[in-house]
């Protein structure tokens, strides 16, 4: 089967009769409203206003291929090269995870208190580990410019998409090739001190592969994603170890968590000494962040 014209009315149908049965029918109107965002840079009032208006050849063939990219599954969002964040856009490719809501909030939740308690007033050392694309050091850089943004992802492919992502936005962060599993760079270093560490690390469980989305776990990097069962803490309890070293006074954490995991993960941090830890809830009532200090 193939688009039956060029005119738009023909292609919203195509899209609906296509993959109507692959997915529920808000998510494929968004993902269609996204498609002829990105494609030919028209809102959804547009397009109906529009219908009859006819799109070139190439535009066509793009619209073919998502169709068959999304029969497949894969990402929207891989799929058109790009993701939102925070009002911000960002870059994505298969090296990277795409930026979910729920990890807005973490930003949000900083931003809040890093104006809240008026840090503007010297120079605020943050360091993001494992930034994937970039999107929390760049959102949290874009909204409180004052911060000196670190960022570690053990891969370099990663990393690249971040600088780019950085140099889209505007913004200015160090990024490091780097793992906090045995960290060798500068952060390592004794003097490397900093105000705040803030990531979301891999912490789904191999055995939670089964119950997720085919979108999900057969595009997104599944070194960002997972972790062996029998130490599903194994990031946490690094960061833990490298914040007691190169925290300064009353230096602050805040982490994105399994939701399954909230009281061992709160445990862990109680055992090692951290203060006022406090598991905050999503938007969807799932226990999500961790923030504490030291």
């Amino acid at each position: 089967m193939k688009i039956a014209s060029n005119k738009i009315r023909d292609i919203l149908r195509f899209f609906r009769e296509e993959l109507i049965d692959s997915y529920e029918k808000d998510e494929l109107e968004s993902i269609i409203a996204y498609c002829f965002e990105v494609f030919l840079n028209m809102n959804r009032t547009t397009m109906l206003i529009r219908s009859d208006d006819t799109v070139t050849e190439s535009e066509l063939l793009k619209f073919n291929f998502a169709i068959k990219d999304l029969k497949k599954h894969k990402p929207i969002q891989y799929i058109l090269g790009q993701a939102n964040f925070y009002n911000l856009k960002f870059t994505v490719n298969e090296h990277v995870l795409i930026p979910r809501p729920e990890t807005e909030e973490l930003v949000h939740l900083i931003i809040k208190e890093c104006k809240d308690k008026n840090t503007g007033n010297r120079e605020f050392k943050i360091l993001d580990i494992g930034t994937g694309s970039g999107c929390i050091p760049i959102a949290l850089k874009k909204n409180l410019p004052f911060l000196k943004m670190f960022s570690i992802d053990i891969s370099k492919e990663a990393i690249e998409v971040a600088e780019k992502n950085s140099k889209l936005n505007l913004v200015e962060v160090e990024y490091i090739v780097d793992s906090i599993l045995q960290p060798k760079s500068k952060i390592s270093d004794q003097d490397f001190l900093i105000d705040i560490i803030v990531s979301n690390p891999p912490y789904i469980c191999l055995s939670e592969k089964e119950n997720m989305n085919r979108n999900v776990v057969d595009h997104e990097p599944h070194l960002a994603l997972f972790v062996e069962d029998n130490d599903p803490l194994l990031f946490y309890s690094a960061i833990s170890d490298f914040a007691l070293k190169h925290l300064n006074k009353n230096g602050r954490i805040y982490l994105e968590i399994n939701q399954a995991l909230g009281p061992e993960t709160m445990l862990l941090f109680e055992n090692k000494g951290f203060k006022n830890i406090e598991l905050i809830k999503d938007i969807s009532d799932n226990y999500r962040i961790l923030r504490g200090n030291i």
